[in-house]
């Protein structure tokens, strides 16, 4: 398999794999994680990661924390791109940037596979 593009981040550990098993279906090579600060880790040491998807809400750091300390710690020119998942549509004004796609669980796949689709395109 090749170097995994997709980080996929969400401290429900049960929706780990099959956020994976998605993935990899439709033909991606991805990692999972569900704590944000080894995810971080991963991807600061991780060229090939180009997307990172991530849990808006989660104990240790929320999603936001994460994609601020990401693109603190990555250069700008990995052009790594963001997608933020939610199960509470309330908590979407939190994120500021409209240029990161929110999407609500659960996920709904054809939506959430375009977005997957247009991250990676972007990141390129």
């Amino acid at each position: 398999m090749t170097a995994a593009s997709i980080m996929l981040v969400d401290d429900e550990t049960d929706i780990l794999p099959e956020y994976q098993e998605l993935m990899e279906a439709f033909g991606y090579s991805a990692l999972t994680e569900s704590d944000p600060e080894a995810a971080l880790s991963t991807i600061v040491r991780t060229p090939e990661i180009k997307v990172l998807v991530t849990d808006l809400k989660m104990a240790k750091m929320d999603g936001i924390g994460l994609i601020d300390a990401v693109r603190a710690n990555v250069a700008p020119d990995r052009n790594i791109q963001f997608i933020v998942v939610s199960g509470d549509a309330a908590r979407r004004s939190l994120l500021d940037d409209p240029d990161i796609p929110v999407l609500l669980k659960p996920l709904d796949l054809d939506a959430f596979l375009s977005a997957i689709r247009k991250a990676m395109a972007d990141a390129q």
